[in-house]
């Protein structure tokens, strides 16, 4: 369904001709998950005329129980319906189901400053006042296992698929195939998809859009590979790293921005095709990527993915084609509009609006006080030894969640485009998180030291 130019009327006729009986009101946590409330097609027009309303105690991150209440105020440019049908039981009759992205707002009329999508935008709406334009990409990868069938440890795998897989050896193309044709049906243009270097591992990429946007899709893109892998018996999997001793997913994300039309990162007389504002958002980025390492890769497991010996972005340098930096400049043939900068550490654990909110402010934060990056890094960095580094003035990314939480605390920038409630719930969030873990007792465990 076209959802961005389509009036109310419009909508309701085409919801009505596809016979959707139940609409899901969607929004997001500020952990990153999808929720949703429920209403029938009925309902719809007084939801979109004066929202609806929910206890905010009840979700993580929104509101205290002394002051719940909240509404939910759907977008309806992000009105979509899902490419399935549900059987009605002892029925022989089926219906559909659409979904709608949903603003989060107090009952004084304001958007929650508690609401990831609403921080998101705030953050874009001042850079907009500023005359700057973003636009984002993101490349999400995850797992596709047979349902009841995740191994534990390399050892455990049977399959063979590699790097650009074709069947039979990819296993998992029909499901991946379905999921990609269920997304086009809901105007997600995906671009590519494809096998990843290990078994289990795919990844899509669909097209650039300004930041929201592409937040929105990339929790809708994680809803449908859900959905779509369960009816063929398999379960997708966005967590970083399931199997020990293996390969995880990634989620590379780009960025460029525009000034008056024009592609602020791009500069024809620079050696390497950039311009001041993409050398100083580089700049920034990499002054405070420990802060943003925290919203781009927030679980304890996203730690297990960046360490060496996997092609991870485990140092910070940037690079035009390097791809063992952290940053890089992806070449493109059409570099006056398509320049843009390549963050390679964020994974699919992430919740998209505020890793996206946390990069920018980095990055802005870089323009506004004119930050040099470092010398570009083109030799390959993971061939390099710890004193080789050390002189080429490498640093390593934070290997666990406590540092880059220690460095979100600090960094005002980041908590400030964030805002002081979420980060406060955040940071305490995650703080208990670790303590939660360091509480418990893994099977590695029980192996090294039952006899001890």
């Amino acid at each position: 369904m076209a959802t961005g130019e389509a009036d109310q009327k419009d909508a309701f006729r085409q919801l009505e001709e596809r016979d959707v009986r139940f609409i899901n009101i969607l929004f997001t946590d500020l952990l990153g998950e999808l929720k949703s409330v429920e209403i029938p097609l009925a309902q719809f027009e007084d939801a979109l005329d004066t929202g609806i309303s929910f206890d905010g105690s009840s979700i993580r991150g929104y509101a205290d129980v002394a002051n719940a209440d909240m509404y939910l105020k759907p977008d309806l440019t992000t009105l979509n319906v899902y490419p399935w049908l549900t059987p009605l039981q002892g029925q022989d009759k089926q219906y559909a189901t659409a979904g709608v992205i949903a603003d989060v707002y107090t009952t004084e009329g304001e958007p929650s400053i508690r609401s990831p999508r609403c921080i998101l935008r705030h953050f874009l709406q001042k850079s907009s006042e500023r005359g700057h334009e973003f636009f984002v990409a993101v490349e999400p990868e995850f797992f596709l296992f047979p349902k009841g069938e995740i191994p534990a440890t390399r050892s455990e795998v049977t399959g063979k698929a590699g790097y650009f897989a074709l069947v039979p050896a990819d296993a998992e193309e029909t499901v991946r195939k379905a999921i990609v044709s269920s997304l086009l049906e809901m105007d997600i243009a995906v671009e590519k998809s494809h096998h990843e270097i290990e078994p289990y591992i795919n990844e899509l990429s669909f097209k650039y859009a300004d930041p929201v946007t592409t937040a929105d899709r990339l929790m809708i893109v994680k809803f449908v590979a859900k959905s779509v892998a369960a009816q063929y018996g398999f379960q997708a999997v966005f967590m970083p790293k399931p199997i020990a001793g293996f390969a995880a997913s990634g989620m590379h994300v780009h960025f460029s921005m525009f000034k008056e039309g024009k592609n602020a990162f791009y500069d024809q007389e620079d050696e390497m095709g950039l311009s001041a504002h993409a050398r100083f958002f580089i700049g920034g980025l990499i002054e405070h990527i420990s802060a943003v390492t925290a919203l781009t890769n927030p679980t304890i497991n996203s730690y297990k993915r960046l360490v060496p010996g996997f092609e991870a972005p485990i140092n910070i340098a940037w690079a035009r084609k390097n791809r063992s930096t952290l940053i890089r400049i992806p070449a493109t043939p059409n570099p006056e509009k398509a320049t843009r900068i390549e963050l390679r550490s964020p994974d699919p654990s992430a919740n998209p609006y505020l890793a996206f909110t946390a990069i920018l402010a980095a990055g802005m934060d870089g323009i506004e006080r004119s930050i040099d990056p470092p010398r570009a890094i083109e030799e390959n960095i993971y061939r390099m030894s710890d004193e080789e580094k050390k002189e080429r003035g490498i640093e390593p990314l934070p290997h666990f969640l406590e540092q880059t939480l220690r460095a979100l605390e600090s960094d005002s920038i980041i908590t400030e485009a964030i805002g002081p409630e979420a980060s406060t719930y955040l940071i305490q969030t995650k703080w208990e998180e670790i303590a939660a873990f360091n509480q418990s007792v893994t099977d590695w465990e029980r192996r090294q030291y039952l006899d001890v």
